[in-house]
């Protein structure tokens, strides 16, 4: 059988690869599996039967010039055709992607409140006489670097195996068969997404409350209030990113919303100042932390980059619709 995907392989090799072909390719392998288990079923050797489908049904010149002559010359260099195959791959990485980073943001915030609660559990020990000493603040460091080493790995793997892909800046094309698919799976999906946002939006309004209890209850020295905020946001944060990057490669995937054709320049655009934005601002909020020793304050920094990269793709989009249509 393989003997015979691979002659179906060859034959299209030099063609281009467009919904149209893909589905003649995929008729002409099933005719041909076909035709080679009834001559197997009659007898015939593993020679016989594959030659047999190959005479049967593996001539090219069976397609019509009319089947050919719709099919462009080539693909646009900024467009892609995805094999249903080729989309549940994706998917499916996709899928560890958002995983990967949530998981990264998640320890990156938890760095910090590991770091606070090593303290006050060391300032707890000393509370009831016991010994401590500056080796234990010291080792209470260890955790934080764990942490953010672990979520930088992520990071880094799991972005090594997104660019293999190579749609960055890529329009999709689908067949019919897939694209009902995959807008019937995105329609699913979006309670899911909508209920994911409604608990994160209300963790991160908790945060603060969660702390202030803290403070109430334990008192305003203990390093367990900042824990408390810290874990409620960095739940909340791990929920916006796991959905939305979902949400993301649906949208990709069928060109709609944000992947539209009509958004395609200004999203390039908004996409590079982000990835710049972004990780600025948290190695400002690391050094922050590390030199002015304000993880409790400096988590702000996020939210107010947040706010203020919204309003800027705001405007810059609301620019750019106004200019295409002068």
């Amino acid at each position: 059988m393989d003997t015979i995907s691979n002659y179906v392989e060859s034959i299209f090799a030099d063609l281009p690869n467009t919904p149209e072909l893909s589905e003649q390719k995929q008729a002409m392998l099933t005719k041909m599996q076909d035709k080679y288990q009834q001559l197997k079923s009659a007898g015939k050797s593993e020679y016989e039967a594959i030659s047999g489908a190959i005479a049967a049904h593996g001539n090219i010149d069976d397609f019509t010039k009319s089947d050919l002559a719709a099919v462009p010359a080539e693909i646009p260099d900024n467009e892609v055709y995805l094999t249903p195959e080729e989309v549940d791959e994706y998917i499916d990485h996709r899928h560890h992607f958002a995983w990967a980073m949530a998981t990264g943001v998640f320890l990156c915030i938890m760095g910090p409140a590991s770091l606070f609660l090593g303290q006050y559990l060391t300032g707890y020990r000393d509370g009831q006489g016991g010994r401590t000493s500056e080796l234990m603040d010291i080792l209470t460091l260890i955790p934080l670097f764990l942490f953010v080493a672990a979520g930088v790995a992520l990071f880094i793997l799991y972005g090594m195996k997104e660019q293999q892909f190579e749609l960055e800046e890529k329009r999709i094309q689908l067949d019919s068969t897939t694209y009902a698919r995959l807008k019937a799976d995105h329609k699913a999906f979006r309670p899911r997404l909508a209920v994911a946002v409604a608990i994160g939006v209300a963790l991160c309004i908790l945060a603060p409350v969660s702390m202030l209890l803290s403070v109430v209850f334990l008192g305003e020295e203990n390093g367990l209030s900042l824990v408390f905020l810290l874990s409620f946001i960095a739940i909340g944060v791990f929920l916006f990113i796991f959905y939305d990057i979902q949400d993301e490669t649906y949208e990709k995937l069928l060109s709609i919303g944000e992947f539209a054709k009509d958004k395609a320049e200004k999203n390039k655009v908004v996409g590079i100042v982000a990835g710049v934005v972004f990780p600025l601002a948290a190695a400002v909020y690391l050094i922050v932390g590390f030199v002015y020793y304000a993880w409790a304050s400096a988590w702000i920094i996020f939210p107010i980059v947040g706010i203020l990269f919204g309003i800027l793709a705001t405007v810059y989009n609301g620019y750019m619709d106004l200019k295409k249509k002068k």
